[in-house]
């Protein structure tokens, strides 16, 4: 029997990979997050910080043979910037720590963020997993950094394989991240002359690649990204959205809007919409093995409601 402890279960992407993972024989599942679940789940679960030691205590009663980390999401909008970096940041090192001790831990899954490359005019065209971060980095990519470095340090020591997921924007109709309320506004403000290339992943596929990572063992970093990319003009076409570029004062003014109603863009988010990424994803298809079902645009039609995601034919394997 594989025990399997997940952090960020209360999250969307991390109760349909418990719901996913309850289906396959021989697992025992673990949940833990900070903030109540969205979606119910079979498995036990615990809502407990992972900045205290009562968390790493818990780490080690319940003796997992694999840990998948999924509470690295940005909540600051949530918690306030402090907090939120607290609870990412000590809440990695606390895990860790139990890692270190533990015995019975033989496997990490860390899911990141392609945000910890940073962005800027000078970017690079595209985003390779062996490159060091670049440009304009805020908080949360600061935050990834020592995260994952945490991981690694102690994997790395304690013989336990590591491997780190670092995803695009995922997008979707249910996940309900900032970027997908963004898109999925009638009208998108964006930044006067300023047209980003973008790169999504459907929030099935995103599961999908999280379970076959658990099931198959590749250790190392990831990029996790649907095939192609798309300018943001052309993912308001797609969506049947009413652009509307502003000058920098007015998309600053429309941003504090969106904050005062609850659908703020995190700062890495609106440097992205204003430079774009792009991230190499040959790893993802030669080492890891995976292949999203949906390219960017069938994810993008899919995520803003002008397709049914099961009506469009699918592409690759998992």
């Amino acid at each position: 029997m594989r025990r399997i402890l997940v952090t960020g279960a209360a999250t969307w992407t991390g109760g349909r990979l418990i719901q996913r993972l309850e289906r396959r024989a021989n697992v025992e599942i673990f949940a833990v997050d900070s903030i109540p679940r969205r979606i119910d789940f079979a498995s036990p679960f615990r809502e407990m910080a992972l900045d205290q030691l009562e968390f790493a205590h818990h780490v080690l009663d319940i003796e997992p043979n694999v840990v998948v980390h999924l509470q690295t999401v940005d909540r600051a909008a949530e918690l306030g910037k402090s907090r939120a970096h607290d609870a990412a940041v000590i809440g990695a090192q606390t895990l860790a720590g139990a890692i270190g001790r533990s015995e019975s831990i033989r496997r990490v899954v860390v899911k990141s963020d392609a945000a910890i490359y940073g962005t800027s005019p000078r970017s690079p065209s595209v985003y390779r997993e062996d490159m060091e971060p670049y440009g304009r980095r805020g908080r949360y990519s600061r935050d990834l950094s020592e995260m994952e470095r945490f991981f690694a340090g102690i994997t790395r020591r304690h013989d336990v394989a590591l491997t780190v997921l670092r995803f695009a924007n995922i997008i979707g109709g249910r996940v309900a991240n900032p970027i997908s309320t963004y898109l999925q506004m009638p009208v998108i403000p964006s930044l006067l002359g300023f047209d980003p290339r973008l790169q999504f992943i459907h929030e099935d596929d995103a599961v999908r690649a999280l379970e076959h990572t658990v099931i198959h063992e590749v250790p190392g970093t990831v990029n996790i990204a649907a095939p192609g990319q798309l300018y943001l003009s052309r993912v308001v076409r797609l969506g049947g959205r009413l652009p509307q570029p502003l000058p920098k004062r007015g998309l600053d003014a429309a941003m504090r809007v969106l904050r005062r109603s609850g659908h703020a863009l995190p700062p890495h988010l609106q440097e992205v919409l204003r430079h774009g990424m792009v991230i190499d994803t040959n790893r993802m298809r030669t080492e890891l093995g995976f292949e999203p079902r949906l390219n960017c645009r069938q994810a993008v039609l899919a995520a803003l409601g002008r397709v049914d995601p099961s009506r469009i034919p699918t592409r690759g394997r998992a």
